[in-house]
C-alpha cells in the first residue's frame, strides 16, 4: 500500500508542484503563532466564548423544548376528564368490562389461524363496536352530561361483552361439530 502511494506521487510529481501556496501564507500563519504566544489567553477565551455560546444555545432550545411539552401535558390533562371524578361506580365498571373484553378477544385470537375468515368477521365487528367506544371516550370532556356519556361508554362495552360471548359461542358450536365428525370418521 505505501509502495503504491510513494509510486502515485513519483509519478504525477508535475500535477502536485503547479499548485504553489500563496507567498503571504506564511507570514499569516507566523502572525497567527505570534498573537497566540503573546496572549495565549485571549485566544483561549475566544474559543471559549464559542463554546458558551452554543451552550446557552442549547440550554434555550432544551428549556423551550420542555416547557412546551409541560404545557401539551397539562392541557391535555385537564381536557380529559377522569372517570372516578365522575363516578367512581361507573369508572368500576369501566375497568371491570376493559377487562373483560381484552380476555374475550385473546380467546378470540386463539381461531385466527384455524378460521382466518371467521376470525376477520369476528374482529371486524368488534372493532366498529370499540371505535364508537373511542369517539365517546374522546368526546367525553367537552360532554355537557359526562355522567350520560360514561353510561354510554359502559354500555357499549357490555355490548362488546356480550358480542364477543356470542362469537365464543359459535366457535365452540363450530369445534364441537369439527370433533363429533372426525369421531364418526374414525368410528367407520
Amino acid at each position: 500500500m505505501k509502495d503504491r502511494v510513494e509510486n502515485f506521487i513519483r509519478e504525477n510529481r508535475k500535477d502536485f508542484d503547479q499548485f504553489e501556496p500563496p507567498a503571504a501564507l506564511w507570514n499569516k500563519i507566523e502572525k497567527l503563532l505570534d498573537e497566540r504566544q503573546v496572549n495565549p489567553v485571549h485566544a483561549y477565551k475566544k474559543e471559549k466564548v464559542v463554546r458558551l455560546s452554543f451552550l446557552l444555545k442549547m440550554a434555550a432550545a432544551v428549556i423551550i423544548v420542555l416547557c412546551a411539552g409541560l404545557w401539551v401535558y397539562q392541557y391535555q390533562s385537564k381536557q380529559s376528564a377522569d372517570l372516578s371524578n365522575i363516578d367512581p361506580k361507573l369508572a368500576r365498571q369501566q375497568v371491570h368490562y376493559a377487562a373483560l373484553i381484552e380476555f374475550k378477544c385473546s380467546e378470540l385470537k386463539r381461531i385466527e389461524k384455524e378460521e382466518p375468515q371467521l376470525y376477520h368477521e369476528f374482529s371486524s365487528e368488534i372493532r366498529k363496536m370499540d371505535a364508537s367506544y373511542q369517539k365517546l371516550k374522546s368526546d367525553l370532556p367537552e360532554s355537557p352530561n359526562q355522567e350520560e356519556t360514561v353510561k354510554a361508554m359502559i354500555r357499549n362495552l357490555q355490548i362488546q361483552t356480550e358480542l364477543l360471548n356470542q362469537q365464543l359461542n359459535i366457535i365452540q358450536q363450530i369445534n364441537k361439530v369439527k370433533k363429533e365428525q372426525k369421531n364418526e370418521t374414525q368410528h367407520i
